[in-house]
């Protein structure tokens, strides 16, 4: 049987087999169970041997992959394929929750559609999922996530809480409010639990200062700074919190030392770019958006700022920097 190594440490032997789809292979370049052994053949090869040994093949019922290398490959109409995975009963749960979070990437009415049906299925994976879908709507159209707060699963509440932490509380009525005073708390608490880690400190922080806990959230990220000082969301959400309280000059020192840590992160020099952007220090501004964009060449979005910058930026030759 072949090996898969787990968790970078030991190779297991792998007594499972789905049917081979060497044609995926072909089309989408997924592997398959034929050409993990006969690794010296090409999946055409595999496709002939299949055919001529099964003529009539039996394809499997999982058929997600397609939606999923369009949804991967941003074709246009990726979200009407994974909208219709989304409400496919015959799909395994795992499948249709996937589906919902490309959805959340990609936004849009099919994803917004399918959360809503989402939120009512009787899977908390997909539950759980959709209500991730309403991170990208502003958090006054957030309404139908207040009776996940109620869920029967756990993970499912905690998840709501967290989508709902930029509502203000006099936006719910007072038996939404216990509810989510309940979930919120089992969100803190499972955070909590793993406080000895910086994703989680950070996990606090962000969520204290969308709840405009300042000086909580503040001391969260520090602490997971201080966890391990090069761990970039940190001082990038420290940074952003400071700005948040219009402490510009705390946030730009921020990314500084977070850049000190961590030089080659295009993360913190884009973010101290803007930083220096708000501050009307435009050459320094310009220089860090650069480097950014060489730092990760494959960031659309960083060299969409950068060429913003440097065609609205003030100053001579501001589009030759």
């Amino acid at each position: 049987m072949p090996t898969t190594t787990y968790m970078v440490v030991d190779p297991r032997h792998d007594h499972g087999f789905r049917i081979p789809r060497p044609d995926l292979s072909e089309t989408l370049g997924v592997p398959n169970a034929c050409n993990k052994c006969h690794e010296d053949r090409s999946p055409a090869w595999s496709v002939a041997e299949l055919k001529k040994r099964y003529p009539h093949p039996k394809t499997g019922f999982q058929d997600f992959a397609t939606a999923f290398a369009s949804a991967d490959r941003g074709e246009p109409d990726a979200t009407i394929a994974l909208a219709q995975l989304v409400s496919n009963q015959d799909e395994s749960a795992i499948a249709r929750a996937s589906a919902l979070e490309r959805l959340a990437l990609l936004g849009g009415d099919n994803a917004t559609l399918s959360a809503e049906a989402g939120l009512k299925d009787r899977s908390p994976l997909v539950r759980h999922a959709a209500v991730g879908v309403y991170d990208a709507v502003p958090p006054d159209q957030r309404g139908p996530v207040v009776p996940m707060l109620r869920d029967p699963v756990r993970d499912v509440r905690i998840r709501a809480a967290r989508n709902l932490a930029p509502v203000p509380e006099t936006a719910f009525n007072p038996g939404d409010a216990a509810a989510y005073t309940r979930a919120a708390a089992e969100y803190v608490a499972a955070e909590r639990f793993n406080a000895d880690r910086p994703e989680n400190r950070t996990n606090l922080g962000t969520y204290y200062a969308e709840r405009g806990q300042f000086p909580d959230a503040e001391a969260e990220l520090r602490s997971a700074i201080a966890l391990d000082p090069v761990f970039v969301p940190a001082w990038a959400n420290l940074a952003d919190l400071m700005r948040m309280q219009g402490r510009e000059a705390d946030a730009e020192a921020a990314l500084r030392d977070g850049i000190a840590r961590a030089p080659a992160d295009a993360t913190l020099h884009h973010a101290l770019g803007l930083s220096l952007v708000r501050q009307k220090k435009n050459d320094e501004a310009l220089r860090e958006l650069k480097r950014a964009t060489e730092l990760a060449p494959g960031n659309a979005r960083f060299a969409y700022v950068y060429g913003v910058a440097k065609s609205q930026l003030s100053g001579p030759a501001a589009g030759d920097r």
